[in-house]
């Protein structure tokens, strides 16, 4: 598990891992060369800083299996300008083409995904995905289903969704949930995972965001994650084991709509302390 290395010949002696593990895991050899501290050991949280800031790409951080870190040619490879507008270019898709996105893309999209941040660096959040036109019929056909038989019996739910005319629409050949799209993702954690759902939501999030330079669209679906709390035949189609939480999933795939301009927002609320 701690398979912690060091090139000794490219190691340059810069101490920048030493001074990037704030837990004490990694001391000088006395050569200048780090090493694991073995009084500190049990404290890493194997968040790769160490080899993130070697300069020369020397260290292997623990617990990869002695995976090296991937290299960056810069710091930021784009300014705050470029970041910004494609950040604010990222928008719900609700309609789609019909075509489903390739598994491996999406495999290119979740293994973005899976480096997305995690309190404690626990990287505790999984994914159950749909690519296929009939299963995601499927799982729209059980949503529905849930909204008939649940939903419309819950005064918070049925108050705020028209469940007939969703249903209706439905009948008449709409797919209101996945939106005629074959391909969904949902991020899930053990039901005991303290921040299972902000984690989630930062991994989704950075899905979304790989999926826009993909030129994938995406939307978050609300009504899968209620659904999937309690529904078990949603939960028994996903292959949900009990202590399975589902806090976030979106539906994608290549949007059959093209936007020209950022809509305006409410002005920004904010208090300086």
């Amino acid at each position: 598990m701690f398979d912690f290395a060091v090139d000794r010949e490219k190691c340059v002696h810069c101490g920048a891992c030493l001074s990037a593990c704030l837990r004490g895991i990694l001391i000088d050899d006395g050569e200048g060369v780090p090493r694991l501290n073995p009084d500190n050991a049990a404290l890493c949280s194997f968040c790769g800083h160490c080899s993130a800031v070697c300069p020369e790409n020397a260290v292997v951080s623990p617990g990869y299996n002695g995976e090296w870190a991937i290299p960056l040619e810069t710091a930021s490879p784009v300014d705050f300008a470029a970041a910004r507008a494609f950040i604010l270019s990222c928008r719900s898709t609700r309609r789609y083409k019909d075509q489903a996105v390739p598994k491996e893309e999406v495999l290119e999209l979740l293994d973005v995904a899976r480096r997305a941040p995690t309190a404690s660096n626990l990287q505790a959040v999984r994914w159950v995905a749909i690519n296929d036109r009939e299963k995601a019929k499927r799982f729209t056909a059980l949503i529905m289903d849930w909204l008939d038989t649940v939903a419309r019996y819950d005064p918070g739910m049925s108050g705020r969704y028209n469940v007939d005319n969703m249903l209706a629409n439905y009948r008449n050949g709409y797919d209101p949930i996945l939106r005629g799209t074959s391909n969904a993702v949902f991020a899930l954690t053990d039901k005991d995972v303290v921040w299972g759902r902000t984690d989630a939501a930062i991994a989704l999030t950075y899905f979304c965001l790989a999926a826009h330079a993909r030129k994938i669209g995406s939307c978050w679906c609300g009504f899968g994650v209620t659904a999937l709390k309690t529904f078990a035949p949603l939960r028994e189609f996903l292959g949900l084991q009990p202590n399975d939480l589902v806090h976030a999933m979106a539906f994608f795939g290549y949007p059959d709509i093209v936007f020209h301009a950022i809509p305006p927002r409410k002005p920004l609320r904010l208090t300086w302390v």
